[in-house]
């Protein structure tokens, strides 16, 4: 990710951003990825540098990862929820009649001098109605594909590179009014993206696919705000 200062591991300067050597392995390419914006004020162009450092940092991370697949995950999880419904009605029920005992000991744990500092903490600590609750909470959300692979940085059935690398990039292109073509094609920007990190460069096919789908899931989601305008003329 970007850091506050720029990291001191690498050399290779651009707009006042130094790149790191343990991400960018030809940081050079970079300022090809760069002109595909187009003229930018200097501190416009130093926060594309440091958005493209996220980017990739980010695409690091995803790749790294490699949590159990959704299939395998869902049972562990159902599980997992079963146990917290059953320990949170223990504690609710059977355990009730000592919740004193267990706040007394709790308390006990804590070092006088601290007592009236930390008592709420301890206290929130062995609140099992509250952490089931909130892990119960969790569980559910995670129980759903989709919010499974968001919070495992997973690409929801994109290839990494589309959902970390590409579609960021556009999004950053937007962001500074910067249209894919304009300035040179956006399948030189992937490319160069590609190299700078060390990675095999896209297929232009694959490219041309994803800004074909998205041009087309933009046109149907603009077809859809104008028939719903159309039925109702009122609104």
């Amino acid at each position: 990710m970007a850091h506050d200062e720029p990291a001191d591991r690498s050399g290779y300067s651009i707009h006042g951003w130094r790149l790191s050597a343990a991400i960018f392995k030809k940081p050079e390419q970079i300022a090809d990825v760069v002109k595909r914006f187009g003229p930018q004020r200097p501190s416009a162009l130093r926060e594309i540098i440091q958005k493209l450092d996220v980017i990739v940092t980010d695409y690091r991370i995803a790749r790294k990862k490699r949590p159990l697949k959704f299939e395998d995950a869902e049972p562990i999880l159902q599980q997992f929820e079963n146990s917290l419904l059953k320990v949170k009605e223990q504690w609710l029920v059977q355990l009730s009649p000592m919740h004193d005992a267990f706040i007394a000991l709790r308390m006990r744990m804590v070092p006088p001098s601290e007592r009236k500092r930390e008592s709420r903490a301890a206290m929130t600590s062995i609140d099992l109605e509250l952490v089931a609750t909130t892990l119960l909470n969790i569980t559910g959300r995670l129980r759903d594909p989709k919010q499974y692979a968001a919070a495992h940085h997973q690409p929801g059935g994109k290839s990494f590179e589309r959902a970390f690398l590409w579609e960021p990039l556009l999004r950053l292109m937007k962001e500074h009014h910067a249209k894919p073509g304009q300035h040179g094609s956006f399948f030189g920007a992937a490319k160069a993206l590609h190299l700078a990190i060390g990675i095999a460069p896209p297929p232009e096919g694959t490219i041309k696919k994803m800004l074909h789908d998205l041009r087309q899931g933009a046109r149907s989601k603009r077809g859809k705000g104008y028939a719903t305008a159309k039925e109702r003329p009122n609104a």
